[in-house]
């Protein structure tokens, strides 16, 4: 019942209102004529006139209701950047929901006219006995979507722009309260950010997300099913956000998996995008193991993980999605954009564009500063992508610092070089993206451009998007690249053929070798790195098994097996949640214990 009145909108009400009206009228009409025992035929027939307009009235309101329902849908249709079509046919389904009640009404008005106006007692009974499994209907329907009784039952669900905020909680109150807002977008949940503290005094509720240091104030009315209150950020005002209570269950892109029961393993298709298929016994993989892995997932060990992809000698054995996700969809890949774009560099040097990794910088980048600190004689390309060229960034600026274009190149070539370059690992990400204007001062393109050429066609990748951070034909190039799934598969896989796909070299070997080779112990999780590649290993039944990764912020993953000849690629949205690398030993636990 709450969905319908959800779908119905701000016609919920007035729809409503009419419905008990021509329930009061049916019911006393109803009463006046078993009463009597020949009633009296004008007031019976102004009763049953009663009843038919108003049952018009609500037939013309539910219309007017589909209007306004379609005119909302439209407005998110126009805005969204991304709508599934599963969303599209619910958003048009639920708008003919205000019709079909108005018409609902009208129906039930044309009966009781007709029994009370044409048929009198005889036909009055007749409704009754019609009227009363309705009415039992209704009312177990109305008791199973009652309001909670508990501030835990459910989630409670708010609007920001085409986004849903589900407030999920847990504990006990009023001060061991906690618990999660999943991040809802057009049919997919897109992330979750933990609320680290609550507390709940009736009618009085405060829940903090620490992520964005946001706080929601609200006062809680359970026999409505709703808060009224707000966000406001680092104690600043904020908006206005009423959370109203819902079974999530029915909510699209909250479940990790459609349908219900566990998950029993199906073989991808092939599709038209050059992947060869294979069941896991062709590649010597575990069917129940791979069974295990996608129900863990779903049971969210590894945190929200969106997609899950496992590659074995080169054929595609395994190709899931989870919480509203498909194939088709192009996900942001974080900083796996900087393992790309390592292998750019790759290309050029076998195009001899570049003439080695240790080609100093400044060769680059004719529009250099007024002033240039004379360590930057020292600085090479190899130093820039092996993370080690020592300039005086803060702990909160390799952090937080992106940029490109000339300016931004300018003011990174103005730093001073603090430590010797080659001595020293710091992850700065404002580093990276001066290879754009390596790029294109090497090849005359930008990078998306000389990608194309050198990378996506060989690989027959065609769905991709590298326009966010774009300056002046600059690419961003240390996190703002968007693949799909399968196509990070396939620079994962050509990545463990040795720079191969499907026997076609795409880049050198030699390169491929050296990319992914220690040159730094970096004290992070996963332990290694090359030349913008991480290199790490997990447990196994062998023993621990090496594995060289592309690693992007919120479980953007790329994991190469080289001793196994497999590759597990995921997406994820693990960015807020302290979950980033969860997928980690998930993956020990459940598949590679079984090789």
């Amino acid at each position: 019942m709450l969905r319908i009145i959800g779908y119905a909108g701000p016609w919920a009400f007035p729809l409503a209102t009419l419905t008990a009206v021509l329930a009061v009228l049916i019911v006393r009409a109803f009463v006046r004529t078993v009463t009597s025992r020949k009633g009296d035929p004008a007031q019976m027939a102004g009763l049953g006139s009663a009843i038919l307009f108003w049952g018009f009235v609500s037939a013309a309101l539910g219309f007017l209701g589909q209007c306004d329902a379609l005119y909302r849908l439209m407005g998110v249709v126009v805005t969204a950047p991304a709508l599934s079509p599963e969303v599209m046919a619910e958003g048009f389904g639920g708008s003919f929901v205000p019709t079909l009640w108005g018409a609902g009404l009208l129906l039930v008005s044309g009966l009781a006219w007709l029994a009370f106006s044409r048929i009198g007692r005889t036909g009055a009974r007749v409704l009754a006995m019609l009227a009363l499994p309705l009415i039992v209907i209704m009312g177990c329907g109305n008791a199973t979507s009652q309001a909670p009784t508990d501030i835990t039952q459910g989630v409670w669900v708010g609007s920001g722009g085409a986004d849903q905020f589900l407030f999920d909680l847990r504990g006990s109150v009023p001060d061991s309260l906690f618990g999660v807002v999943h991040v809802l977008h057009a049919g997919k949940k897109s992330s979750e950010l933990p609320i680290t503290r609550a507390s709940y005094n009736a009618p009085d509720i405060e829940m903090f997300i620490q992520s964005t240091n946001a706080t929601y104030k609200g006062r809680v009315e359970l026999d409505k099913g709703r808060i009224r209150g707000g966000l406001s950020f680092g104690g600043q005002p904020g908006s206005q956000m009423e959370l109203r209570w819902s079974d999530p269950s029915g909510l699209p892109g909250y479940r990790a998996l459609a349908g219900a029961g566990p998950y029993t393993y199906r073989e991808p298709t092939a599709g038209d995008d050059g992947w060869q298929v294979a069941s896991p016994e062709d590649v010597g993989l575990d069917r129940g193991a791979l069974e295990a892995l996608v129900n863990a997932v779903a049971q969210n060990e590894a945190g929200l993980i969106q997609s899950l992809l496992v590659v074995r000698d080169g054929k595609l054995v395994m190709d899931e999605y989870f919480h509203g996700y498909g194939t088709a969809d192009v996900h942001p890949i974080a900083s796996v954009t900087k393992s790309v774009s390592g292998l750019l560099v790759g290309a050029a040097l076998d195009r001899g564009l570049i003439s080695g990794l240790d080609t100093p910088l400044l060769q680059f980048f004719p529009m250099k500063p007024s002033v240039v600190d004379p360590g930057w004689e020292k600085e090479t390309l190899h130093h820039l992508m092996s993370m080690s060229m020592g300039l005086d960034w803060t702990r909160e600026e390799m952090d937080g610092v992106h940029g490109t274009g000339e300016d931004f190149f300018l003011r990174v070539l103005s730093r001073k070089v603090a430590n010797s370059p080659g001595t020293r690992w710091d992850y700065v990400s404002a580093n990276v993206d001066l290879l754009a204007g390596v790029l294109y001062n090497a090849t005359g393109k930008h990078a998306d451009v000389f990608a194309k050429e050198v990378l996506f066609i060989p690989l027959g990748i065609q769905a991709y998007d590298w326009e966010y951070g774009k300056v002046d034909g600059y690419d961003l190039m240390d996190g703002s690249l968007q693949l799909r799934p399968r196509d990070m598969a396939k620079i994962g896989t050509m990545v463990a053929d040795g720079g191969r796909w499907n026997g076609k070299q795409v880049i050198g070997e030699a390169w491929i070798d050296e990319f992914t080779k220690l040159h730094f112990q970096t004290g992070e999780p996963l332990g290694g790195y090359g030349d913008l590649w991480w290199l790490g290993e997990l447990p196994s039944s062998g023993g621990m098994e090496p594995m060289i990764v592309a690693n992007g912020w919120g479980s953007q993953l790329i994991v190469i097996f080289p001793r196994l000849d497999m590759v597990v690629v995921t997406t994820g949205g693990n960015e807020s949640n302290g979950r980033h690398l969860d997928i980690g030993p998930v993956l020990a636990r459940y598949l590679l214990s079984t090789m």
